[in-house]
């Protein structure tokens, strides 16, 4: 594969998952769901029980919305190649819902991370990330290494 068409590949798939995050996640526009996520989409963060495809983007969406409701994903550098694009990311949101019986502090959430996304036919087929969530339980005023539910 010629240098500028694999250039031009990576262009896209950074282009497609950065507007994923800002109109989905960022925006809430979850009826675009399916034009960024494939069918067979796996997110490897879900439980193995969990639905594959748009299902599970959008449950885990709306359970971030449910917890946070004016969630926002902010990205940071952004690195693409052989079809995957690493995003570093910062969420923020306000703690109003329960999350895993973690009550409603009120409190301002930030949420530092590293998003994997490989994109394969022009759509999102699969997804790791890894997120400081021990520093968002803190933010939360909650004691990790203390909290039973």
């Amino acid at each position: 594969m010629a240098s500028g068409n694999a250039d031009t590949i990576s262009a896209s798939n950074k282009a497609l998952v950065l507007e994923f995050y800002r109109r989905v996640v960022t925006e809430g526009r979850f009826d675009e769901i399916p034009k960024y996520i494939s069918e067979s989409y796996v997110d490897h963060n879900a439980p193995e029980d969990a639905p594959k495809g748009p299902a599970v983007v959008e449950m885990h969406l709306r359970g971030i919305r449910r917890t946070f409701p004016d969630f926002a994903l902010q990205t940071h550098e952004v690195v693409s190649e052989n079809g995957w694009v690493a995003v570093r990311v910062t969420g923020v949101g306000t703690h109003l819902g329960e999350w895993f019986g973690i009550k409603p502090s009120g409190n301002r959430v930030t949420l530092r991370g590293i998003n994997l996304d490989r994109v394969s036919g022009g759509r999102i087929v699969e997804h790791w990330g890894e997120a400081d969530t021990v520093g968002m339980l803190l933010q939360m005023g909650v004691d990790p290494f203390r909290h039973t539910k």
